[in-house]
């Protein structure tokens, strides 16, 4: 229970947003309003923009009909197949749509009214729907030096500390 109430304290959750219970979510991590999660784990410092779907339950289109109330299958665990898997310091905007299985990296950013239907590797910056990789925030060589640091896997004063050198000496280059 204190594990628990912990992450609930360092989680930020607004009003109308919904989370099934076989999901994960990291810490420090902002969920917006009336956003809707389904199995799906969430890495740490990552944000949700209002109104974004993560991992809804999809429809077999080769079903001969699209009603789930004619099958005697679990609809949950049919409809929802695949987890969906945020990276950490992700950024998704407003009214963004993440179908089901798909893998997002860290650092990536999601633009708003994005539809996310395939995995999306780390730092990119994606757009549209679907969703297509229009560049990415940084290069090779720092993506490797932010990766190494893990910094997302401390508590908020240390990844600051983190942060802040990896700015200095990233930085001073440019």
């Amino acid at each position: 229970m204190k594990v628990i109430k912990k992450i609930l304290q360092q989680l930020v959750l607004h009003n109308n947003t919904f989370i099934d219970g076989n999901c994960e979510i990291g810490e420090y991590t902002y969920i917006g309003r009336s956003v809707s999660i389904v199995k799906s784990k969430i890495g740490r410092y990552s944000t949700i923009g209002n109104y974004s779907s993560i991992g809804q339950g999809e429809r077999d289109y080769k079903q001969i009909a699209l009603s789930g109330q004619l099958y005697d299958f679990n609809r949950y665990d049919k409809y929802t197949q695949g987890e969906c898997v945020i990276g950490n310091d992700v950024l998704l905007g407003v009214d963004v749509i993440v179908t089901r299985g798909v893998i997002i990296g860290d650092g990536v950013i999601v633009g708003a009214n994005s539809v996310v239907t395939k995995d999306i590797p780390d730092y990119a910056i994606v757009v549209g729907s679907p969703a297509k990789v229009i560049k990415y925030r940084f290069n090779q060589e720092k993506i490797q030096k932010i990766k190494e640091s893990k910094w997302w896997d401390y508590d908020l004063e240390k990844a600051k500390k983190i942060v802040t050198k990896l700015e200095e000496e990233l930085t001073e280059n440019d």
